[in-house]
Formats: structure tokens, C-alpha cells, sequence
């Protein structure tokens, strides 16, 4: 056994005890994930599913309405538990597979790191992860956050291994794949696509070096990916037929018309939008007149949900274009903000330790690390000359940003391109001196 194959050993062994680890205390503390998401969705539709291939239900009772990446994904977790399985062991089995997928996933980022630059950096990155475990605390959840996260993250070795080697078809593989399942995952980031084809337009013309290596599979690598995504969303719409009311298009509709009273008059406001957390909220109760106001105007004008929705959608946004640019600016930045909303603060503890003070302790830990992550990432981008050979990291946060500062922003939504967060991040903190002579000390331990 030679040293590298020991080192690389060494490295993926450490990964997966302190996945473990990390699971397991993040198990035990007060504050957790909803266990079958907001409205047990992606719950309910793959257990159907995977209920109709055993044979124990009806056709009609199968259904797809948001997103299907997560719904083969748990489908295909829940086809492995008995017969007749209640929601809590099923949640096991889902539980058991997102950590198998979260732990793969920062096998890849160390990876992905080593490939674009060096075994320290792939090292930091995953130090980086450790340091703010937010993925082991949806991994607890029946969400589709870990699914996208491992998507990005092969989508990203994908394109570390084309860097290598554009000739080679095992990147080009994967890459189509990650971001097609990506897309699938949380198909709001199919907007990528369209900014990859601007990125492929601008290097014709300014980048021929990268356009002459890429640029025609890379063109090719999208229409794969546009064509199986459309396919497969239209084939979940298909499959979904009559059985359900819902469909993707209400529920975006939905859910941008929560995103045009989010920090509409109270942009300071951070807290969770739902009953329970801010009934007392100007936003949210102007939300709720507002929908009753459009409920009426459909019974009066009988025209569709869809149609009152959009009509008010972007009249709205003509009507308050200073609103409208202010929220996009507020969201973007919430996009990057984290707040416990499961607890109040007076009922937050760890073990012995209890109360407000607490809790306002570990947000702004928290919010320090994440700034630091962002820093990071900042300094990489003001310092990378070839900032073409890295589209895919900044072009997915760019995309999420846009799409969700437009409509709708949680945190969580940003969740998936903190893969690429984290290796810029590790990058970019790398090349600060203090940070690296700690890192390569750490190294020596890991790559002996």
C-alpha cells in the first residue's frame, strides 16, 4: 500500500467516523428538523409510491405534485422497509439513507477540492462542514435538501474531473447526471442552464481558450440536461394525472405571492413565515388579506387561481418597483442568515444550559461561521484570475439568489450550493497565512 492510496484511506475513514459523530450528537439536540418536512409531502407521495410498486395500493392513490427528485429518491429508500410500515420506521430508512448520501457527499468535496487545488484545501472544506454541521441537522428531515446537496456535489466532481480531463467521458457523465438530478431536486435551479448559455456566449467572444475546450460539449451537456428534465417533470405530471388537485404551477404561484409580503414592510423582520412564529406580523397577516382579496376576485371574475395570481404578481411589482427592489436585496441576504425557529429562546437548552442568553449565543456563533464561509468565498472570487473555470460554483448560488430573491427565500433553499460555498470558502481562506500553517499542521496528521 503506497502512501497516497494510505493517505486518501486515512482521510475518507476520518469523514465518516466524524459524520457519525456529528449525526449523533446533532440526534440528541433539542432543536430539530421537522421529521416528514412542512406538510409531509415528499413523506406521503414516495410512500404511496413505493406502496403502488409492492402492490399494497391503488394507481390512483400515487401522486407527484412538487419536485420528483425527492420522491424516487425516499421511494426507492422505502421499497427496503416490511410490508404495511409505520411513518416512524419508514423515517429510519429515509434517515438512514440521507446520511449514507450526506456522508458521500463530503467524500466527493474533499475531492472536489484536491482535484481544483490541493489535498489541504479539500481537507478545509470538510473542516469547514464540520464546523457548522447544518447538512446532519436536514439530514434528520424527509426534505428534499440532502438529495440536492449530494446532486450538486456530483455535479461538481463532474466538472473537477472534466478540468483534468475534458476528454474524458466519466466527467461529462457525471455532470450531466448531478445536475440533472439537481434540477429534479429543486427544479428552480434550471435556471443555471439558461445563465450557462450566456457564460458559453460570452467565452465565443472574450474566452476562446475556454470555449475551444468546452464550449461545444458544453453546449451539448445542456440540451441533455434541459431535454431530461423537461422529460422527466412532464412525465411526473403524467403520472400524476387526475389523482391529485395540485400542481406545480399553483403551488409556485402560491409561494411567490407569500414572497411579495416577505419584508415588504417589515424588512427586519427575520423570523419563520408560518402561524405559529409570527401570527403577530404585519407581512403575514397582510399576506393572509391579500389572498382573501384575491379569493374573492376570482369568484367575482371566475377567472383561474393561476391567472388572478400572476396578473397580481406582476402588477404588484410595476406598482412598487423601490418594494420590490428592496426585497430582492433583503432576501438575498436572509438567503444567507441562520435562525432557530423549532424553539422559542426562553425554551432553548443544551443539557444544563438554558434560556434567551444561550440561544442568542449560538446564533451569532453561527452567523460568524457562516460569515467567515462567505468571506472565504469572496476573497477566492476577488483573487481567481480564471474565474470561467469555475461557472459551476458561483453560477448556482447566482441562480438560487435570483430565483428565490424574485419570489420566496429560506435558508434552506440555499442549502444545496454551499457545496460549492464550502470548496470556494476553503480556497479562498487557504490563502491566508495564519489559516494555512493550521491547516497544513492538521494535514500532517491526515496525509502522513
Amino acid at each position: 500500500m503506497n502512501t497516497i492510496d494510505f493517505s486518501i484511506k486515512r482521510v475518507n475513514l476520518l469523514i465518516i467516523l466524524i459524520s457519525s459523530l456529528m449525526m449523533f450528537v446533532v440526534l440528541n439536540l433539542p432543536v430539530k428538523a421537522k421529521p416528514f418536512g412542512d406538510d409531509f409531502s415528499f413523506h406521503a407521495q414516495s410512500k404511496n409510491l413505493a406502496a403502488y410498486i409492492k402492490g399494497d395500493i391503488a394507481y390512483n392513490q400515487v401522486y407527484i405534485t412538487k419536485a420528483p427528485g425527492p420522491v424516487i429518491f425516499y421511494t426507492l429508500a422505502y421499497l427496503l422497509a416490511p410490508s404495511n410500515p409505520t411513518d416512524d420506521q419508514l423515517w429510519i430508512f429515509a434517515v438512514m439513507a440521507t446520511f449514507i448520501i450526506s456522508t458521500v457527499s463530503l467524500l466527493l468535496i474533499f475531492r472536489i477540492g484536491s482535484n481544483l487545488f490541493s489535498k489541504e484545501v479539500g481537507l478545509l472544506a470538510v473542516l469547514l462542514i464540520f464546523i457548522f454541521p447544518i447538512h446532519a441537522y436536514y439530514s434528520l428531515g424527509i426534505l428534499a435538501e440532502i438529495p440536492a446537496f449530494f446532486s450538486f456535489s456530483v455535479a461538481l466532481y463532474g466538472w473537477s474531473k472534466v478540468l483534468q480531463n475534458p476528454d474524458k467521458i466519466k466527467g461529462w457523465i457525471l455532470l450531466t447526471f448531478g445536475i440533472w438530478f439537481f434540477i429534479l431536486n429543486r427544479p428552480n435551479v434550471m435556471l443555471i442552464l439558461g445563465l450557462g448559455i450566456l457564460i458559453l456566449i460570452y467565452a465565443f467572444f472574450k474566452r476562446k481558450v475556454f470555449f475551444r475546450t468546452y464550449g461545444k460539449k458544453l453546449a451539448v451537456t445542456f440540451c441533455v440536461i434541459g431535454l431530461m428534465s423537461y422529460g422527466t417533470l412532464h412525465l411526473a405530471k403524467i403520472i400524476t394525472g387526475k389523482n391529485s388537485g395540485e400542481n406545480p404551477e399553483s403551488l409556485f404561484y402560491f409561494v411567490a405571492h407569500q414572497g411579495r409580503f416577505q419584508f415588504r414592510d417589515e424588512p427586519t423582520d427575520f423570523r419563520f413565515w408560518d402561524n405559529d412564529v409570527r401570527a403577530d406580523s404585519k407581512d403575514y397577516q397582510n399576506w393572509g388579506k391579500s389572498g382573501t382579496e384575491l379569493s374573492i376576485l376570482m369568484e367575482k371574475t371566475h377567472k383561474s387561481s393561476n391567472e388572478v395570481y400572476r396578473s397580481f404578481l406582476i402588477n404588484d411589482a410595476l406598482e412598487h418597483p423601490f418594494l420590490f427592489t428592496r426585497q430582492f436585496i433583503v432576501k438575498c441576504i436572509f438567503g444567507h442568515t441562520y435562525f432557530i425557529n423549532s424553539v422559542k429562546p426562553k425554551d432553548f437548552h443544551i443539557g444544563p444550559f438554558h434560556g434567551g442568553v444561550l440561544y442568542w449565543f449560538i446564533i451569532l456563533v453561527i452567523n460568524f461561521v457562516n460569515l467567515l464561509l462567505i468571506l472565504g468565498a469572496f476573497i477566492f472570487l476577488f483573487k481567481e484570475k480564471n474565474l470561467m473555470n469555475y461557472w459551476l460554483f458561483w453560477s448556482v448560488i447566482a441562480a438560487l439568489l435570483i430565483f428565490h430573491g424574485l419570489t420566496y427565500m429560506e435558508p434552506r433553499y440555499m442549502f444545496p450550493s454551499r457545496v460549492a460555498l464550502y470548496i470556494m470558502s476553503a480556497a479562498g481562506l487557504y490563502k491566508i497565512k495564519w489559516i494555512q500553517n493550521r491547516v497544513n499542521s492538521i494535514a500532517k496528521f491526515v496525509f502522513p
